[in-house]
C-alpha cells in the first residue's frame, strides 16, 4: 500500500526534497501528491513533513521527527563485503566503498556520509549481508 499525503498539506516542499525516488509532486503552498507507482513506501518524506499531512498505506499519519530523531544507515564493518549493491542503490550517493586500512585495494567496506543520508532505508533493504541498519545520528 502507498503513502498518500492528505489536505492537512501546506505545500512547504520538504516531502518532495526528502523523497528519494522524486514519487512526490506540487507546487509550493498547494497540496502535493504522491505517485503510487514511484513510492517505494520508505517513509522518508513522513520524517519532514512539518503538518503530519502523510499517511502510510494503513491510513495512520507519520509522525515528523527533529533532526536529531532522523535515523542514518550504519555499517557493521565486520558483516561488510563491499560488495558494492548499497553504493549501487542509494539514490543521494551517501554510499562509498572505501578501502580499509592495511587492507588490499581490492577489499572494502561501505561509508556513509550521514550528513546526506535521508533514511530512506534503500541501502539496508539491498544488503545481503544485513550489514547495514538504520540508527540514530551521532
Amino acid at each position: 500500500m502507498v503513502f498518500t499525503i492528505n489536505e492537512k498539506c501546506i505545500g512547504c516542499t520538504a516531502c518532495k526534497k526528502r523523497c528519494p525516488v522524486d514519487a512526490i509532486s506540487g507546487e509550493k503552498k498547494k497540496l502535493h501528491k504522491i505517485d503510487k507507482r514511484l513510492c517505494i513506501e520508505c517513509g522518508a518524506c513522513g520524517m519532514v513533513c512539518p503538518s503530519e499531512a502523510i499517511s502510510n498505506g494503513n491510513g495512520r499519519p507519520l509522525k515528523r521527527l527533529k533532526p536529531n530523531e532522523i535515523p542514518a544507515a550504519v555499517v557493521d564493518i565486520n558483516l561488510c563485503s563491499g560488495c558494492g549493491f548499497c553504493s549501487d542503490m542509494c539514490p543521494f550517493g551517501c554510499i562509498e566503498i572505501a578501502r580499509q586500512e592495511g587492507q588490499s585495494e581490492t577489499i572494502g567496506v561501505a561509508v556513509v556520509n550521514v550528513k546526506k543520508c535521508v533514511a530512506c532505508r534503500l541501502c539496508e533493504s539491498i544488503c545481503i549481508k544485513e550489514a547495514i541498519k538504520m540508527d540514530k545520528r551521532i
